[in-house]
């Protein structure tokens, strides 16, 4: 059985040291860049050496894991906290996205040279991996600012779904121009639907649960649409915060996860789960014939290993709803965590854990 990775990788010493300096002004951007091109060469031999069928930059580059993204598009402006001028009691990290105009394509979008660098060192020794925030984020915490500014722009929300939708799909698009092959988005909106507490918050401001439903799978829908059918489209399911969404697999309306894994037109999906909650992997009954699967399992944010039995545990019932050649297994999320330091993790811990992980499914695969 293969194992595959979320995405985003904890930078090296070195680059934590020249993102530090740069914040301190020591350094200037192009050497801040150099940093991160050297960081982003390393990573791409470390992950061909495990032997990695597909090959991210790791984020090592973003200040955010899904605002820098946003920023890149047109119609997006970013608000510093400094300002004092903040209209949500969300986490918003040192940034705010504002909408300050019809939000589009950017040709000059910065991911693109990040792609191409990726490209030019990976070659045709494995397949090049983007990883980008999800368009139901996007649009779920533009919703959440109840900006009365946003009104003007958008006095409909289908005008709003279709702009990012199309700025989505362009950028998709132009990602397969400059040698990506293989898409992921990384998705919370749909699993902090999963959660109670966010849903009766949701209802309370006069959300409509069936239409946001609609909304997300028409997103992801229309973002994915008419892709090269050599470019892979994946969708990575987080729950936020609690990364392990409330996996409940009854058809119920307000229930989303059914929903998603049968109606978003993607080629794989990425489900973190827990240990030892058997009940959790009923949800892949939902997963139509043919579509891959991978079963999060491995505690990235976490120094300690992983009883391997309960990996294979896991897999083999993985393999009752998914045909093996479909199935792979990765940890529960990306590595990348601002307080990586205090959890005992370093640069050393994520490349001990996937050989961990790669060393258990080749057990696996001799017991088997």
């Amino acid at each position: 059985m293969k194992i595959e990775i979320v995405g985003s990788f904890l930078p090296s010493d070195t680059l934590y040291e020249a993102r530090n300096d740069f914040n301190k002004g020591i350094i200037d951007s192009s050497s801040l860049k150099n940093a991160e091109d050297e960081a982003v060469a390393e990573l791409v031999e470390r992950q061909l050496n495990l032997g990695l069928a597909q090959v991210t930059s790791g984020e090592l580059r973003r200040n955010h894991w899904d605002k820098d993204f946003w920023f890149g598009l047109t119609g997006i402006s970013v608000e510093r906290l400094e300002t004092g001028r903040i209209y949500q009691n969300v986490e918003s990290g040192s940034d705010l996205m504002r909408v300050s105009g019809r939000i589009g394509f950017n040709p000059a979008h910065p991911f693109f040279d990040d792609m191409r660098f990726l490209k030019s060192r990976v070659g045709s020794r494995a397949v090049c991996l983007q990883c980008i925030p999800s368009p139901c984020d996007m649009y779920l915490e533009i919703l959440l600012q109840r900006d009365d500014e946003l009104q003007k722009i958008y006095p409909v929300r289908e005008g709003l779904l279709h702009d990012i939708a199309t700025a989505y799909n362009l950028t998709l698009h132009e990602l397969y121009g400059v040698g990506c092959r293989s898409v992921q988005f990384d998705d919370t909106a749909c699993g902090r639907l999963c959660q109670d507490n966010f849903t009766k918050r949701l209802l309370q401001g006069g959300f409509d649960l069936i239409a946001l439903h609609s909304d997300f799978i028409s997103l992801l829908n229309d973002s994915f649409a008419g892709l090269p059918r050599d470019m892979e489209t994946s969708l990575y399911l987080s729950g936020g915060d609690m990364i392990v969404p409330e996996w409940e697999y009854i058809e119920y309306p307000d229930n989303i996860m059914p929903k998603v894994l049968r109606g978003v037109n993607a080629d794989k999906f990425y489900l973190p789960l827990e240990l030892g909650n058997d009940y959790q992997l009923e949800i892949l009954r939902h997963l139509p014939q043919g579509k891959k699967a991978v079963l999060g399992l491995v505690n990235a944010h976490s120094p300690f290993p992983e009883p391997l039995e309960m990996i294979h545990h896991a897999a083999a019932l993985g393999a009752r709803y998914v045909s093996p050649e479909n199935l792979s297994v990765s940890p529960r999320t990306g590595f990348k965590l601002t307080d990586h330091i205090d959890r005992g993790l370093t640069y050393e811990s994520q490349w001990q854990k996937l050989s961990e992980l790669k060393a258990s499914m080749s057990q696996e695969l001799i017991q088997g």
